[in-house]
């Protein structure tokens, strides 16, 4: 018979020895203490411990048995809850962590009546620090479970009521383990259930929005409030400060501002739930005002973001400027103002200024408005923001609107009788403030006693001087200013001096990338986003990527044939930027992967680019720089990779385009590294759900782990089971998961 045929006939006969014990749970302690040692071991197949391990927190959890049967139950079912332990699907560790809460309290009163059973309390130790250490690091359904069994500890090893009236003989609490106890040490108890309260706690002080991690801690906070006096006063304190509307109110992303919504509502709930459960107590007051600030938050939080598409109202603007008038979003999301009024035809007159040759505005108070009272950034933002709305034609047609003007004044000025021609204006290197033309140093064209014509010619309105001469004058005044305004040609660089510039070039870019602080979280703009809308750290990084992938490829093949003519070494600036990336990378892998991740996926777009390029003009390609930097960066961090970075090594080989064989070797490496295999065979994992380009390589490489390594054989065998069931001997799967 097939192994898997097999499978099927024990999971038959187990659910119906489940139907036994439901209908008559006596024989519990017989199933139990029959089957159980054989389904959970761990060279059982996993289908058998799944149920194994369903089983166990369905007993645990029914009203039907008795806290003793419970208790004797719970002594033979700490060796196979220590064993599943060890298992990696969330599922099975899911429901050994809910029957781990359920025995410890039953474990605990044991001990305390029993003073010589040290190895069950040890097992009892080993199941709570295996159970600890995932915490914070497992999966989001088994952090959910843990803090479940996190505070079933704080209630236990806290102390409970004082006053004998009032002692619940069924709760188990700090208060029924006797002074003396050999075992049992009350104040390293009592100081570890603080301990872990502050864990749980400092979710509400670190500034996150996880919610259902929050929400889980909220909901489990209730009942030690209201069965611990010792630790309630700090457990209300913390959240009486908590306002997670507060927190989102500076996010600029929908998602968290949703959350925060939620999570304010469900911490109003419970609060609302403490104070009725202790109106007479101390802090009844302080928590109806909790509540009303609560209330008041949630009326003046939107959780829309805000928008940014208007520009700020400066300070220093009087209320007589009116500002600019802008219609609807069109389509794209783009502002765009309203025609301005119809211009003014601004005839030549002795108080012409270039103000009103370049005004187009009919509004009086927007034309006397004084724009040096803007700040710089402010007015160049206007004008970036102007000159992005603005329709060319619009553009266009000003600007034949103020050559027009001009040209009207330039006649204007011809018809005028021209002044004896005045010597040419001697230019020296100091004369920065000339003026082509003159004007004062408010900008006014000096006409109230000459006229300035086109060519910067001086005419008298009283001379009767004839205009001979002008003409001559003119280009050679001309002629001056130019030879004047000639600059010196700088002599070419030679390659290693341009080496030498592009290296301290990129010190001080790297040196400023360090400087600058990680960004908020801000939303995607999706397939319409620039490559670097701001000068932040993103901005940076994604401006060298570029740079060293398709920004300077025609640069560094000029030098590179220049320096081979002269026989000189050349490193081509392209190398130098990539190399100054991967040493930024190493710097901090953990907090720079964003930058890995933006620059890789350039190597990889170039490389498909220089590929295409060469297959049309037939010629060799250039060497791929996607898989030979990828790979120096996994051979980099590897060597430092730990479990806790699990959430971090896997979102990094998930936004990577392709991965090389020698990254799924590395990660091999990790399968047989004792301290790091989770971390290994969870990496194949995932390659194997959601990267089907390397499934084959990647089942290939856990195929030949099962086969010549008994270490790993187990977790190996796990992903065969599911995408090579005939290697270990189980009939395969059809589309629809079915065998």
């Amino acid at each position: 018979m097939a192994e898997g045929d097999v499978v099927r006939t024990k999971l038959s006969h187990l659910n119906q020895a489940r139907e036994i014990v439901l209908q008559d749970p006596k024989f519990y302690k017989d199933i139990l203490g029959g089957i159980l040692p054989h389904i959970v071991a761990s060279d059982a197949a996993v289908e058998l411990r799944r149920w194994g391990a369903d089983f166990l927190a369905e007993t645990f959890s029914s009203p039907r048995i008795t806290p003793q049967t419970k208790q004797e139950l719970a002594l033979t079912c700490l060796e196979p809850l220590l064993t599943l332990l060890g298992e990696l699907e969330t599922g099975i560790l899911k429901n050994v962590i809910q029957s781990s809460s359920s025995i410890y309290p039953l474990i605990f009163r044991y001990i305390c009546n029993n003073k010589t059973e040290a190895a069950a309390w040890q097992k009892m130790v080993s199941i709570k620090s295996k159970i600890l250490s995932m915490l914070d690091s497992a999966a989001e359904g088994v952090r959910l479970a843990c803090i479940k069994f996190v505070q079933r500890i704080i209630l236990v090893q806290t102390p409970g009521a004082s006053d004998p009236r009032l002692v619940d003989k069924s709760e188990v609490s700090l208060t029924i383990v006797p002074l003396n106890h050999p075992i049992l040490n009350i104040h390293a108890l009592e100081a570890e259930a603080h301990g872990l309260l502050d864990r749980l706690l400092n979710v509400f002080q670190d500034g996150t929005l996880d919610a259902p991690i929050i929400t889980a801690i909220l909901n489990s906070l209730p009942a030690l409030v209201k069965g611990r006096a010792a630790i309630s006063n700090k457990i209300l304190n913390v959240l009486m400060a908590y306002n997670p509307l507060v927190v989102a109110a500076k996010s600029m992303v929908f998602k968290e501002r949703f959350i925060a919504r939620s999570l304010e509502k469900t911490l109003r709930t419970i609060l609302t739930h403490l104070a009725r459960a202790s109106s007479g107590g101390p802090h009844a007051g302080k928590i109806q005002q909790h509540i009303q600030k609560l209330l008041q938050s949630k009326a003046e939080f939107s959780i829309e973001v805000p928008k940014s598409n208007k520009r700020a109202m400066s300070t220093t603007e009087i209320d007589t400027v009116k500002r600019t008038k802008y219609t609807t979003a069109d389509a794209e999301g783009e502002y765009t103002p309203t025609p301005p009024p119809p211009t003014i035809q601004v005839q030549p007159s002795n108080g012409t200024t270039y103000k009103t040759l370049f005004t187009l505005t009919g509004d009086q108070a927007l034309s006397n408005f004084d724009v040096s009272q803007l700040p710089l950034e402010m007015a160049t933002q206007i004008t970036l923001a102007t000159m992005y709305s603005i329709s060319p034609q619009m553009l266009e047609s000003s600007i034949n609107e103020v050559r027009q003007r001009l040209s009207r004044l330039v006649q204007a000025a011809a018809k005028v009788p021209p002044a004896r021609p005045p010597p040419p204006p001697q230019l020296d290197d100091e004369d920065d403030d000339y003026i082509p033309g003159g004007g004062d140093a408010e900008g006014e064209l000096s006409m109230q006693t000459a006229k300035t014509g086109a060519e910067g010619v001086n005419y008298s309105e009283d001379s009767d001087d004839s205009y001979e001469g002008v003409k001559e004058l003119v280009p050679s005044t001309a002629q001056g200013r130019a030879a004047a305004m000639d600059l010196v040609k700088m002599p070419d660089l030679s390659p290693e001096q341009i080496q030498e510039a592009c290296e301290g070039t990129l010190e001080r870019m790297f040196e400023t990338i360090t400087t600058l602080d990680k960004p908020a979280k801000k939303e995607k703009a999706g397939i319409t986003r620039l490559a670097a809308t701001s000068l932040d750290r993103d901005g940076w990084i994604t401006i060298l990527s570029r740079l060293s992938t398709r920004g300077l490829s025609g640069i560094d093949a000029e030098i590179q044939a220049k320096a081979q003519e002269n026989r000189m070494h050349y490193e081509s600036l392209s190398s130098q930027i990539r190399q100054k990336l991967f040493m930024y990378v190493m710097g901090d892998f953990r907090t720079r992967m964003d930058a890995a991740v933006t620059w890789l996926n350039e190597e990889w777009y170039n490389d498909k680019l220089q590929a295409m390029a060469a297959k049309e003009s037939n010629r060799t390609p250039l060497e791929p720089q996607y898989a030979k930097w990828m790979t120096k960066i996994m051979d980099g961090i590897f060597p430092f990779l730990e479990t806790s970075d699990r959430n971090i090594f896997l979102r990094f080989l998930s936004e990577l385009p392709v991965i090389p064989p020698p990254v799924l070797a590395n990660i091999r490496g990790l399968c047989l590294d004792p301290e790091r295999s989770n971390l290994g065979f969870l990496a194949f994992q995932y390659l194997c759900m959601l990267k089907p380009p390397v499934r084959q390589q990647v089942l290939d490489i856990v195929e030949e782990l099962w086969q010549n390594h008994n270490d790993v054989k187990n977790s190996a065998r796990k992903l065969l089971v599911k995408f090579r069931p005939h290697v270990v001997g189980l009939p395969p799967k059809d589309p629809n998961g079915s065998t």
